[in-house]
Parts: C-alpha cells; sequence; structure tokens
C-alpha cells in the first residue's frame, strides 16, 4: 500500500511540475513576444520619424526644354538625418498623372531617357551621404530617336533610403520636346 500511495504522490507531484512549467514556460514565450514586438514597433517608428532628406533641381529648374540631343538637370541630394544613409536612385515617367505646366492636355506626352551621372559624368545609381551632407549629380536626358516634338515628358526623380524602410524623397522633371527648326 505504501509503496502505491508513494507512486501516487510522485505521479501526481511530476505532473503539477510539468503543468508548472508548461504555464511559466507560456507565460514566458507570451511576454518574449510582446517584448519583441514592442521593440520592432519601437525602432522602426524611432527610424521613420529619424529620416530626412530632401531632393530638389537647383535654382527651382524643374522646368526645361530640350532639343533633341537633350539637356542636362542639376540636382541636390541632402541628408537631414542624424545617421549616414544610402540612396537608390530611380525614374520614373508618369505622364499619365502628371499636369503639363502650360495646361497642355498630357494624352500626346512622351518618354524620355534619364541617366544619373556625377560631376565627372559618370554614371550613378546610389548615393552614400553623411549626416547633413549634401552631394550635387546630374540628371542627363536624351530624346528617344523618332520623338514627337513639341509635346511634354514628365518624370519622377526618387532618391530610396537603404536604412529607413519605406522612406523616400522625390522631385517631377517636366522636360519639353523643342522644334529644332523653330530655335
Amino acid at each position: 500500500m505504501r509503496t502505491k500511495t508513494t507512486l501516487e504522490k510522485a505521479v501526481k507531484f511530476v505532473n503539477n511540475c510539468k503543468f508548472i512549467f508548461s504555464f511559466k514556460k507560456n507565460i514566458f514565450r507570451r511576454n518574449l513576444f510582446s517584448l519583441f514586438l514592442f521593440l520592432v514597433t519601437t525602432i522602426s517608428f524611432a527610424q521613420s520619424v529619424s529620416c530626412n532628406a530632401t531632393l530638389v533641381v537647383e535654382n527651382n529648374g524643374n522646368i526645361r526644354s530640350t532639343p533633341l540631343e537633350g539637356t542636362y538637370y542639376a540636382m541636390v541630394l541632402t541628408n537631414n538625418s542624424s545617421f549616414t544613409d544610402t540612396f537608390i536612385l530611380s525614374s520614373k515617367n508618369i505622364n499619365s498623372s502628371c499636369a503639363n505646366t502650360d495646361g497642355s492636355s498630357t494624352t500626346g506626352n512622351v518618354t524620355i531617357n534619364t541617366d544619373f551621372i556625377d560631376s565627372e559624368r559618370n554614371s550613378l545609381t546610389e548615393i552614400t551621404l553623411n549626416p547633413g551632407q549634401s552631394l550635387s549629380f546630374y540628371i542627363h536626358v536624351t530624346v528617344p530617336a523618332g520623338t514627337s516634338i513639341q509635346k511634354w515628358s514628365c518624370d519622377q526623380i526618387t532618391a530610396t533610403s537603404k536604412n529607413c524602410i519605406n522612406y523616400a524623397v522625390d522631385t517631377v522633371l517636366h522636360t519639353y520636346i523643342i522644334n529644332p527648326i523653330n530655335d
């Protein structure tokens, strides 16, 4: 009898220990997950708040006419955040959502080519800037052969942060393809 009672008590004790440890483990897991979620949200929010940059065309020269040979836009990218950041440069034709500066219809707008280059005329794809640092670069616009003249092109130039999730700055270039005979 004594052995059976001792054995039953031992089994009951082991089951109680399993319950207690599994209960604490569940509490620990829930708290750990909550803590992890809180930290990720806080870090993400802190980064998004601290990310800050500007991308402008020098001398507010967003509107330009160009002959068929093309033109250059002088750009300035400034990192206004408190940490070093790398920006990926991209260009997107936005004729369908852009308004021509002379009020004309966008249905006849054309597509042009844009290349990012530095002051030595080397190709650029990304720019790394220290806090408060600015860098001037150029966008070389070329007009593809056969492009209609006396038409507009609207292009969105974007600098996307590699360090801050979903952070980008952009500006729109309005380029008018002139008639080389009249100008």
